[in-house]
This record gives C-alpha cells, sequence and structure tokens, in this order.
C-alpha cells in the first residue's frame, strides 16, 4: 500500500479547506461538509506520520485527536475532531441544520489550522 507524503496530505487539507468555503457559498453544504472532513482527516493523518502513529482508520484518526488531547492538555481537540465527524455523517445523512453548519464550520476550521501549526515539515 502506498502511503502520500507528509507534505501532500497538508496541501490537501487546506485546498479541501478553502473548496468547502466555495460549496458551502454555492449552497451545497453536503460536498462542503464532506470536504471539511477530508480537511480534517488529512490534517490528521499528517500529524500522525510526524509522530509515527497509526492513522489508517476513521478510529486511528479519533485516536491521533485522543492523544493530542491527551499530551496538550486540552478537550478542545476531541470536541473538534467530533464536530469534523459531524460534518461527515451530514454528507450522508443530511442531519445539520444550516444554523449548526454556520456555528460549527470555524471550529473545524480552527482544528484543522492548528494540526497544521504542530507540524515541524510543512
Amino acid at each position: 500500500m502506498t502511503t502520500l507524503p507528509q507534505n501532500q496530505h497538508v496541501s490537501i487539507a487546506g485546498t479541501f479547506l478553502e473548496k468547502s468555503a466555495s460549496e458551502f457559498a454555492a449552497g451545497d453544504a453536503l460536498n462542503g461538509a464532506e470536504l471539511l472532513w477530508g480537511a480534517t482527516a488529512h490534517a490528521l493523518i499528517a500529524v500522525a506520520q510526524e509522530n509515527g502513529w497509526d492513522s489508517n482508520s476513521h478510529r486511528a484518526l479519533r485516536d491521533v485527536a485522543k492523544r493530542l488531547e491527551s499530551n496538550h492538555g486540552s478537550p478542545q481537540w476531541l470536541s473538534d475532531f467530533s464536530t469534523a465527524e459531524r460534518f461527515h455523517i451530514h454528507f450522508y445523512h443530511g442531519r445539520l441544520t444550516d444554523r449548526q453548519i454556520a456555528r460549527d464550520r470555524p471550529k473545524v476550521g480552527r482544528l484543522v489550522s492548528q494540526l497544521l501549526s504542530l507540524l515541524v515539515i510543512q
């Protein structure tokens, strides 16, 4: 199995974050939501790669968020990860309201930015 290099995950995370804003602006909340999740997942994978942690499953990505929470002493990591997961679920089921989307999009953007700021190699 081939794994993308860390710098590609960083690039994809940034691209997906930007594209999600365009999708939401165009009224496509489903694609915008999935792109937010994708940005989060790629940022988490980049962090996992830098630390030698597993990132090969959804559960492994949640474990990365848990490790960050433990290492940095902030409950925000896991909370924001859970918010990103809700956007992933929204892509399949359309369960978020417009109000929830407006309230929670910045949280996911913050998470992706914070994850990327942890990286030595960008």
